[in-house]
């Protein structure tokens, strides 16, 4: 079948997603093309000339994001809101006015929401969750007008009602298709992105990985990470790589023994690392990274306050996330840490308790602020204190982005504070939410 898959991204954020589903079609035996709506200047012009030249039988639409904020410094505390619906309901409109295509979705930003996206643009069919075997399945059904309803992951609408199939993780990673990275131009992009692995056995507060992707780690083999980076290195113009797991470093023997072997195999890699937790890092874990090609992590730390990292279950503390900022900053390896401010139980004393530490290790090259929680899915945890204070007062606000931050932090304070941290070099803001009365303008 003619397959074409949409990036229905709009930010610079590798496809990665769509390339791992359209290496899958791909593996499948299906013709395949992709279209990426960030990379194109005039999006409907040239959606409209790919449809009208391709004649794809199956349209494929990637969702990565619905709508959040991003730091814009003319706007108030630094942040807008935005809303990328629209966009993706002019790319399903031009499919239908220039083909009789089916179309599908699928993406992480359409596995929170399935039900709502499908409201929206007036569509009957998506796959929700791993889909780098149930779109096959889905595409082969549909070729031989089987039975397409009982795909793994999919929901659906039929007579009006919605239905859902129960969604099956992937244990067998290492069968999966190598990403056709080659069918997207990357040098729009840093890096390309590789998963090593799904699965999360840490249980955040604010985050649904554990939920949504189960508490069992199913890793791929160090053997087939490095494969996978050599076939897109050798297929696309890429240079620079990320590892895009939510948290690379742990299992930690797993990210050892990927390291040694892109060491062994003496590639002259370039990479970072875009979440790693302050668990298990030592100074040889560091030479490991630095030897293997790692020129940047960025420590995923979110509070360093032990009341607070209870609060959010991250399942560390103080002491580990001085040991890994000392570590790194014995490194040369260039890195950053994320923090997470707002939390349930978050107070003045803890944000202080954070910063003093943060502010007492100079070599911290990128301190990236984030104010505030954004909530998207009713698999986060902290979703009933945000109902319990008010803040969310209907579920069906996740779909436009909820917000929440902790009641304890004053409004005043709280002003006074998103200016410090915005006249200071090498922070980077983003405000959320600022304080718990505060109503987002949209």
């Amino acid at each position: 079948m003619r397959v074409l898959i949409i990036s229905a991204n709009f930010f610079p954020m590798v496809p990665t997603g769509a390339a791992y589903i359209a290496g899958a079609a791909l593996k499948a035996g299906h013709l395949v093309e992709v279209f990426d709506c960030f990379t194109t200047k005039n999006l409907i012009d040239e959606l409209r000339e790919k449809v009208e030249r391709f004649k794809p039988q199956v349209v494929g639409i990637s969702i990565l994001v619905v709508c959040g904020d991003i730091v814009d410094k003319s706007k108030e505390f630094y942040t807008k809101y935005f809303d990328k619906r629209p966009e993706i309901k002019k790319v399903v409109n031009c499919i239908r006015q220039y083909s009789d295509a089916k179309i599908i979705l699928g993406g992480p930003g359409f596995n929170y929401y399935g039900k709502d996206w499908l409201e929206y643009l007036d569509l009957d069919y998506g796959i929700r969750g791993e889909s780098e075997f149930s779109f096959p399945r889905y595409l082969k059904e549909l070729e031989i007008k089987g039975d397409i309803f009982s795909i793994p992951g999919c929901i659906y609408r039929k007579d009006k009602e919605f239905h859902n199939v129960q969604r099956e993780l992937v244990e067998s990673l290492d069968d999966t298709a190598f990403p056709a990275y080659e069918l997207f131009d990357l040098r729009k992009y840093a890096s390309f992105g590789i998963f090593t692995k799904r699965g999360c056995t840490f249980n955040c507060s604010f985050c649904p990985y554990s939920p949504l992707e189960g508490t069992k780690y199913r890793m791929k083999s160090p053997k087939r990470v490095v494969d996978e980076i050599e076939h897109v290195l050798k297929k696309g113009k890429a240079k620079f790589f990320n590892f895009t797991d939510n948290c690379f470093n742990f299992p930690k023997q797993h990210a050892e023994k990927i390291c040694q072997e892109m060491i062994d195999r003496n590639l002259n890699l370039k990479w970072w690392a875009s979440n790693i937790k302050p668990i298990g890092i030592t100074d040889d874990f560091c030479r490991l990274l630095k030897e293997s090609g790692c020129n940047y992590v960025t420590l995923a730390i979110e509070t360093a306050s032990e009341k607070m990292l209870k609060s959010m279950n991250r399942g560390y503390n103080i002491t580990q996330i001085r040991n890994a900022l000392t570590c790194f900053s014995n490194s040369n390896i260039t890195f950053g840490v994320t923090t997470l401010i707002g939390a349930s139980g978050e107070t003045q004393e803890t944000i202080s308790e954070t910063f003093g530490i943060i502010d007492n290790f100079p070599k911290i090259n990128d301190v990236w602020v984030s104010i505030g929680i954004c909530l998207w899915t009713n698999h986060q945890k902290i979703l009933d204190d945000a109902r319990k204070s008010g803040q969310l007062q209907n579920d069906k606000e996740l779909f436009d982005c909820g917000y929440y931050i902790s009641p304890e932090l004053p409004k005043k304070y709280m002003i006074e504070f998103i200016e410090s941290i915005n006249s200071k070099k090498k922070y980077q803001l983003q405000v959320n939410k600022p304080f718990a009365e505060y109503q987002k303008v949209r």
